[in-house]
């Protein structure tokens, strides 16, 4: 049962939902992953828990009826057979899925005295990312080995709370010194522009225009989005490194969009947090696919999603930077990435 033990463990660690099996030698997970509905069952086979090909037929009804009333695209069925007989029923589970049907049955063998993950020819090699952490475990020599796990904190995002506040009473002092949608205004504050970073060298202008917004409505829309996305990742990073993310998405997302600017000698003035707000959602789609994990309720695919929208919707709007966008998104996006190898050296 070490193996077994081992296998479980993965998904433990992934968050994955537990379903109640009538054997302990059977053990199941579900988990949401674009719209389909995956469920994982880990199976151990010895002398007393054999494999019949008659009642993984009958067990496949049995879970389709359970959840079949889910509302997903697809219900993936995973069986990983644990078992020191892998030649004995490697032609038993040899066999195409039907992917025609509402629920696709696939097939692994996990060979206990090989220590190895056997993919039959014929099945599916890739469930979302599954079968890498499967082969790591089982090649690694270290007992402790783990896939990469990330936890949750219960604590308050004070640093988003404080990055909202900060936007509001900047807006409100702006509109009282002579507004925020007025140009000289807007360049006096701190927004940004190529000839006042460039020629003037006003670097610091990088940052202030992080915290400038031009109009009620831009305000709102930053401030809506920090908020969605700010208290979700915050949660699943220690606070320097959530201020570190912030600071450096921000730049890169200003630094992006005043250099293409500076090439096509385009005199704009630009402010607002959308930059570090999209490196935000970049790291909230790293974070989700290298720890298989939804964050906050975000799964990597809802992220590409949002982000494509808001690509769209920038492209039909002049007065949005979607370059500060998308070099936000970037510089967020390689930030956690580089986060979450630095947890795992």
């Amino acid at each position: 049962m070490k193996t077994f033990t081992k296998i479980c463990n993965i998904f433990d660690s992934y968050n994955y939902q537990i379903i109640p099996t009538d054997s302990k030698k059977v053990k199941m997970y579900a988990t949401f992953n674009n719209s389909s509905l995956y469920l994982v069952n880990i199976i151990s086979l010895d002398s007393a828990y054999t494999f019949s090909k008659e009642k993984f037929k009958e067990y496949k009804v049995i879970t389709k009826e359970q959840f079949g009333h889910i509302d997903s695209n697809k219900i993936i069925l995973l069986n990983l057979i644990i078992t020191e007989n892998a030649l004995d029923i490697y032609k038993d589970v040899n066999y195409t899925p039907d992917f025609d049907e509402d629920l696709i049955d696939i097939n692994w063998i996990i060979d206990d005295n090989e220590g190895k993950l056997i993919i039959p020819s014929m099945q599916v090699n890739n469930v979302i990312g599954i079968e890498k952490d499967i082969r790591k475990l089982l090649e690694a020599n270290d007992e402790s080995w783990g896939p990469k796990t990330i936890q949750e904190s219960a604590s308050i995002p004070y640093i988003t709370y404080g990055l909202l506040a900060i936007n509001i009473i900047f807006f409100i002092y702006m509109e009282k010194s002579g507004g925020t949608t007025n140009i000289l205004n807007l360049v006096k504050f701190g927004a940004i522009d190529y000839y006042s970073f460039f020629t003037k060298g006003e670097y610091y202008r990088i940052i202030t225009s992080m915290f400038i917004h031009i109009g009620a409505l831009h305000l709102l829309y930053n401030m809506f989005s920090l908020f969605i996305f700010g208290t979700r990742i915050e949660r699943y990073m220690k606070k320097w490194e959530y201020i570190l993310l912030y600071g450096l998405s921000g730049i890169s997302g200003g630094l992006l969009s005043i250099t293409v600017d500076l090439i096509n000698q385009r005199p704009v003035i630009s402010a607002g947090a959308s930059g570090a707000i999209y490196g935000l959602i970049g790291a909230i789609l790293v974070y989700s696919r290298v720890y298989k994990k939804h964050i906050g309720g975000l799964n990597s695919y809802t992220i590409l999603i949002m982000f494509i929208v808001g690509i769209a919707f920038g492209t039909m709007n002049p007065g949005i930077s979607n370059l500060a966008h998308l070099g936000g998104f970037i510089g967020g996006a390689l930030v956690a990435y580089l986060l979450t190898l630095k947890k795992q050296a």
